[in-house]
């Protein structure tokens, strides 16, 4: 028995190890945050690609991906259950899981051909190099989804975030994975003294310049401060999806004139996504209770809205100031796949016997710069804030904080909640602006621009959060140069890859004839 249990063991130990792998990375998420783990874990799962086909790399990686996603997207049970028969839930669930675990496999796959060529330089730059490239093509197409990113596990390290400011959040995963192909392959003495300087060498640049050199970009101290109240109303999941919006507005229009009593010199108040209606008219309808309430205390409000124009439903930021009506809004441009945009939605309905609602709303295509005060700032509207491709673009365009309205009712007390929180760290990392996101429920979290935590707020429980926002911001290769990174390692792996197999055909081609002639 224990001899059979051996040889099942070592037959399947690739499986084991990148189990293993994925087990220790759950540690570097919440709630434990062992970041640093991050740094050793793929370690068992590089082993197993070393010593695997590539064909049977893909399933080393798949196995990989099964108790990391199966984790850190958990929280989703939250909304699936209570809203989908259960059979469908689990189904979506599962998919969802083998949907990213298949990245992973073909990541392992890769890998696995990497080594076999032999090539040091080859695979020790190609390998981080296809890491980024999966997580870079699971943020693409309609599908884009990209919780239980790598990189995030480091959001809590400021020194480290600076990485992000240079390379964008994608070069946090390709130093992550660089490191330990490096650390591997002089464990196991895979290069010879040359090599190894140079592709240490090669690591130790990218590391110190990223971390370093952002600490030398130009500096734009805020001339003032914006008192600002921030108000999460904990309304109930069920209420939200509610058409009629008047009992929510109620709960918040109470908070804030709570905050501006606590606070007389508020300068702003900001509530988050969805907690009112707009119909366009000939103009601009906001409800007049809010209005009535920015003219009694005279102050300007950013809060979410639920816009209908001429028949079209759009998620929506809409700012508030007395005596103006014709200010912009934002409608958000990236809809959560399955729930705010569904392709196929009546035929999905008619197929599952279901009723609901699965992608009514319809994308913006505007970037906004709200100016408060003088004081340009941007926002987004939660799903949106995973993706730093788009959050730049406010930025760019001179936007000195961000804002990311949100509502969370939907995740309970998940990691869920966590994970939505730390994506705006990496964010203001990368745009050099200060990033403060405004949840329902939880969590209201503010960083500065360099991804510094400032306070964030409990879960799940009505509250005022009264900050006074800084709004001193640093210029970062990123906004100005966007997905560079990616788009280096991409072409890279375009022209390596093939130069690489050219090479070993001839070197055999070589020792085969010189082996032919002797």
């Amino acid at each position: 028995m224990v001899g059979e249990i051996k040889n099942m063991l070592h037959k399947h130990k690739n499986y084991f190890l990148a189990f293993l792998s994925g087990v220790l990375l759950i540690t570097a998420f919440p709630p434990f945050e062992l970041g640093f783990i991050a740094w050793f874990s793929l370690l068992p799962l590089l082993i197993g690609c070393m010593n695997s086909s590539p064909k049977k790399a893909f399933w080393v990686g798949f196995v990989f991906g099964i108790p990391l996603h199966l984790y850190t997207n958990f929280y989703l049970a939250h909304v699936l259950f209570p809203y989908l028969p259960t059979y469908l839930a689990v189904i979506a669930l599962i998919a969802l899981i083998c949907y990213i675990s298949m990245f992973y496999g073909l990541f392992t796959a890769f890998a696995s051909f990497a080594y076999q060529t032999g090539s040091a330089w080859f695979y020790s730059l190609s390998i981080p190099a296809a890491w980024l490239l999966i997580e870079y093509l699971r943020s693409l197409s309609f599908l884009a989804y990209n919780v239980g990113y790598l990189g995030y596990t480091q959001w809590h390290y400021p020194l480290i975030l600076n990485l992000a400011s240079f390379y964008g959040y994608w070069g946090l995963p390709f130093l992550l994975v660089f490191f330990q192909v490096i650390l591997l392959g002089i464990l196991q003495q895979k290069y010879s003294r040359t090599p190894a300087y140079l592709i240490v060498g090669s690591f130790t640049i990218l590391l110190t310049s990223g971390m370093l050199l952002p600490q030398f970009m130009p500096l734009n101290e805020g001339e003032k401060e914006l008192n600002t109240a921030l108000i999460q109303g904990n309304i109930h999941a069920e209420q939200v999806v509610e058409e009629n919006r008047e009992d929510i507005v109620e709960v918040y229009l109470g908070l804030t004139a709570e905050a501006i009593q606590n606070e007389p010199q508020t300068d702003l108040v900001v509530w988050p996504e969805t907690i009112a209606r707009i119909n366009m008219g000939t103009g601009k309808e906001h409800p007049g209770s809010i209005v009535a309430l920015a003219e009694n205390y005279e102050i300007e409000l950013l809060y979410g809205a639920r816009v209908r124009d001429n028949g079209t439903l759009y998620n929506s930021i809409a700012h508030l100031k007395p005596g103006q009506d014709n200010l912009p809004l934002y409608h958000k441009h990236r809809l959560v796949p399955f729930v705010e945009y569904f392709p196929m939605e009546e035929l999905l309905n008619r197929l599952l016997s279901l009723d609901l609602l699965l992608g009514s709303y319809s994308p913006g295509e505007d970037i906004t710069i709200f100016n408060i005060q003088g004081i340009p700032v941007g926002g987004v509207i939660c799903f949106e804030s995973y993706f730093g491709d788009h959050t730049r673009l406010f930025a760019a365009q001179g936007g000195r904080h961000i804002f990311v309205l949100t509502n969370d009712a939907w995740f309970g007390e998940s990691i869920g909640l966590e994970q939505h929180a730390q994506a705006a760290a990496i964010r203001a990392a990368e745009t050099g602006v200060g990033v403060t996101q405004v949840a329902n429920s939880g969590i209201t979290i503010s960083f500065d621009h360099q991804g510094r935590e400032l306070f964030r707020s409990g879960k799940n429980h009505e509250a005022i959060y009264n900050l006074p926002l800084d709004f001193t911001t640093r210029e970062t290769i990123y906004v100005r140069y966007g997905d560079y990174f990616p788009a280096f390692w991409i072409l890279f792996l375009l022209v390596a890859t093939p130069a690489t197999l050219l090479f070993r055909k001839k070197t055999l081609d070589n020792n085969h004839g010189s082996s032919g002639i002797s």
